[in-house]
């Protein structure tokens, strides 16, 4: 997951620059009245991605600063890119996000789970049957378990 997501950000840096120095080489073709790149191009590069090189690139070079449709074109893919960046940050957060470590005793298949019958005299109990932690609300979980009291009883112990 983890080499996915650097690919992605390797890949919007590059869409980024490329979209900068196309910006750089439009500028410079338009002064000297060369072939251009044109503007459905340019909005479509922002559109996929290079928003920052689009408008670094129209920053630096004072390029299509003065054409107003295309300064709209950009102005709604940036918002249209903040509205889904927003919501897809509010629809996949995780609390802990990437940087939680996932223990090894943590990680439970169904099958491990604490049937609804369950009942654990100790945690020795609970580990040997392979359901430790158990969070308030599992069958078999005890208050007497959760020596903290925050809601995880039988805790792998972690030394500090």
């Amino acid at each position: 997951m983890m080499a996915f997501i650097l690919s992605l950000m390797l890949a919007l840096v590059v869409l980024n620059l490329w979209t900068f120095v196309l910006f750089a080489w439009d500028k410079m073709q338009a002064e000297q009245g060369g072939w251009r790149v044109s503007e459905a191009s340019l909005l479509s590069l922002a559109l996929i991605g290079g928003i920052g090189g689009a408008y670094a690139g129209r920053a630096v070079f004072r390029h299509k600063t003065r054409k107003k449709s295309f300064s709209n074109a950009l102005q709604y893919i940036g918002f249209f890119q903040l509205v889904a960046l927003t919501f897809c940050g509010v629809y996949f957060y995780e609390p802990g996000g990437l940087s939680t470590p996932v223990q090894a005793e943590e990680v439970q298949t169904f099958a491990q789970r604490p049937q609804s019958h369950a009942y654990y005299p100790n945690c020795s109990t609970a580990r040997s049957a392979g359901v430790a932690p158990l969070y308030r609300g599992d069958p078999g979980y005890r208050s007497p378990l959760d020596r903290d009291n925050d809601g995880i009883a039988c805790e792998p112990y972690r030394g500090r």
